[in-house]
């Protein structure tokens, strides 16, 4: 911390102060090192006197914080209003103001005992001079919330210190200097950074405002399309009658030319007994027979087949008739369907 053109004043001012009481001290353990009139043994007063003037030379050569150090430890043994005082001014040079209040009240509280040295008279009337006059030297720091939730109480912190909620609109006294004003509700937290001087009161503002967060539209997903029934029965009903078709056309045609050659061998092999020369022609039937029955099973097998496909197309078109359809699917259903042959044509006749 730095220390302050007013802090320099009031350690100049007090350091003649200082060195008289430092010299009288150091007379009275003299005197009284065998009654020990303080309570402090020999060892105790030599250590505290090498503390005072191992401080002195490091405040002198500017390392006020290593000369704090040795202050509070000759402090910690003697227990006495003039080392007391000097913690306490060397607190005020590095900006402690609170931590020297603390100190002055206690040199000032010390009671006075018979025979005393004068000087710590003089260190009591010193330290409440300079209380007095820290009164007016702590800078606070005031916290305002704007836009506090109606139903909570914020936590509030300075400098991870919590503010009692009592006590959350008072003026804070703090030590001059840089300073983290902390503000949390189950919603939001708030972190101000502050600096401020000796002498000053300054109010942080905090906005406890929440935003909402824009509202996002539902995510869009595409309709599944409705399933149209398998085309399982479709294939079979088409191949299977497609078969048939071509199967019986295959067998009758087969067929009749089969039965036109052996009409015709009937005439040349009487008694079913063909020459040599026709031997060629009854192996045509016959292929030509075998070719017919062939495809007329086929044509059988087709047949039977595309039945099983309708009646499958059937039951799919009342299932999906019952749930209306977006669009009107047009479908291809065989009522009847039956092969035709005549002279000269094969064919097949049916209602769709």
């Amino acid at each position: 911390m730095r220390v302050t053109n007013e802090t320099k004043q009031h350690i100049g001012a007090g350091r003649s102060v200082v060195k008289q009481a430092c010299a009288v001290l150091a007379a009275a353990f003299f005197l009284t090192a065998s009654g020990h009139a303080f309570g402090q043994s020999l060892a105790d007063r030599e250590t505290a006197r090498s503390l005072m003037d191992e401080g002195d030379k490091k405040r002198d050569a500017g390392d006020v914080k290593g000369a704090l150090k040795s202050y509070e430890a000759a402090d910690a043994i003697m227990k006495v209003p003039t080392t007391g005082l000097e913690v306490a001014r060397t607190q005020v040079a590095l900006g402690m103001l609170l931590e020297a209040r603390e100190t002055l009240g206690r040199v000032i509280r010390t009671p006075a005992k018979p025979n005393e040295p004068a000087p710590f008279s003089a260190a009591r009337k010193a330290a409440d001079t300079l209380n007095n006059d820290l009164t007016a030297r702590i800078p606070s720091i005031q916290v305002a919330l704007a836009n506090a939730p109606p139903n909570q109480t914020p936590q509030i912190t300075i400098d991870g210190e919590p503010i009692p909620p009592a006590a959350a609109s008072a003026p804070r006294k703090v030590n001059p200097g840089a300073h983290v004003v902390v503000v949390k509700t189950s919603a939001v937290e708030r972190t101000q950074d502050v600096t401020i001087a000796e002498h000053e009161t300054k109010t942080v503002t905090i906005d406890l405002h929440v935003e909402e967060a824009p509202s996002t539209p539902p995510p869009i997903t595409a309709p599944v399309p409705k399933s149209e029934g398998s085309s399982t029965p479709k294939v079979l009903m088409f191949g299977g009658f497609g078969l048939a078709v071509v199967g019986v056309g295959i067998g009758a045609v087969t067929g009749l030319m089969s039965w036109s050659k052996t009409s015709e061998l009937k005439d040349a092999c009487p008694n079913n007994q063909c020459p040599a020369s026709k031997q060629d022609e009854l192996d045509s039937t016959r292929t030509l027979g075998n070719i017919s029955n062939v495809a007329f099973i086929a044509g059988g097998v087709g047949a039977a087949v595309g039945v099983v496909g309708l009646l499958m197309s059937g039951n799919d078109k009342k299932e999906t008739s019952a749930a209306p359809a977006k669009h009107p699917i047009s479908t291809f259903a065989p009522e009847h369907v039956r092969a035709v042959l005549g002279p000269s044509y094969v064919g097949v006749a049916g209602a769709f």
